[in-house]
């Protein structure tokens, strides 16, 4: 398995593992409609399904499933997104999710170039990829920001229940070596 930092810090940010002490935080932007629109998830309607994530976290990166990190603003330790990566063999995927308060300050530009970057130093990844909805344009703008290349279409592929039951396209951005 791969050495994993358990945090990052950046010029303005530090991303970190999750602790109970960020459930009221990750619930104020995972509730938000707005902000889980493009998500192929519904918003959290209850804190304690915030609670029983945060507590799965360290079992899904203690078996290399999922690594997820908090974005925090510096000095402060509030949790303002997530950021998180899947390694399968020489592939890695990420995603992010911002609290609109924070959108358009470049913070989940910031947070992706760190984990990409991080991804892309591993000698055994070769291609570290992201989707994104076809109508989600400010994310794509991320992805491209990142250093990725938008390599085509997956049609009919996501499911967006905030949108529609029937699968959605995806662009589909990848970084390789």
């Amino acid at each position: 398995m791969i050495p994993v930092p358990e945090i990052f810090t950046t010029p303005r940010l530090i991303l970190r593992r999750s602790c109970l002490e960020d459930a009221e935080a990750i619930f104020e932007y995972a509730s938000d409609p707005q902000v889980i629109h493009y998500m192929d998830y519904r918003p959290r309607t209850d804190i304690n399904d915030v609670i029983k994530s945060i507590t799965n976290h360290p079992l899904l990166w203690n078996q290399g499933k999922e690594f997820i990190w908090i974005i925090t603003v510096k000095p402060d330790d509030r949790a303002i997104g997530t950021i998180a990566c899947c390694v399968e063999g020489h592939m890695a995927d990420f995603g992010y999710l911002l609290n609109r308060k924070y959108w358009g300050n470049g913070y989940a530009t910031e947070a992706g170039n760190t984990v990409v970057d991080w991804l892309m130093s591993i000698p055994e990844i070769y291609r570290v990829w992201a989707t994104c909805d076809t109508e989600n344009l400010l994310s794509a703008r991320v992805l491209e920001k990142i250093g990725l290349v938008r390599e085509g279409i997956l049609r009919s592929h996501t499911i967006r229940p905030n949108i529609s039951p029937i699968p959605r396209d995806v662009f589909i951005y990848a970084k390789v070596r």
